[in-house]
């Protein structure tokens, strides 16, 4: 029978408290990621539907009603809608913006004009007019 080596006790646990901060970082860079790439893909079918709003029905309206019920798991505040139509190249273009936040932000401890960590995602569709 081998003897216990009593020298190489703890090694494993001692590697694994190194390693487990470098791992938390990459998971939580991953879901931050995820929900980055999340946010942006529901922008771009919201300006989509929208500008399709604009050529089925005609007006420009509702758009901003339609585009913020699309997005409803987005903050309505940092939300904003803007239609242009362009008569001379027959085009109707929706663009729709939206100020991210990570999630490692805290908005209630940073004051307005500290607005260094968030992100504008701009989503823009443009159609042409039958």
């Amino acid at each position: 029978m081998r003897k216990k080596d009593t020298k190489r006790q703890g090694v494993a646990a001692i590697e694994f408290a190194l390693v487990l901060p470098v791992i938390a970082l990459l998971l939580m860079l991953l879901i931050e990621g995820a929900n980055a790439m999340h946010t942006y893909s529901s922008l771009v079918e919201a300006s989509r539907e929208g500008a399709r709003h604009v050529l089925l029905k005609g007006d420009e309206a509702n758009v901003e009603a339609l585009v913020t019920a699309l997005v409803a798991d987005l903050d309505a505040t940092d939300l904003s809608t803007n239609v242009i139509m362009d008569p001379v190249a027959k085009t109707v273009t929706v663009e729709v913006s939206y100020d991210y936040q990570m999630f490692s932000t805290d908005s209630s401890a940073s004051a307005p004009e500290e607005d260094t960590k968030n992100f504008q995602f701009v989503a823009q569709t443009t159609m042409p007019m039958p």
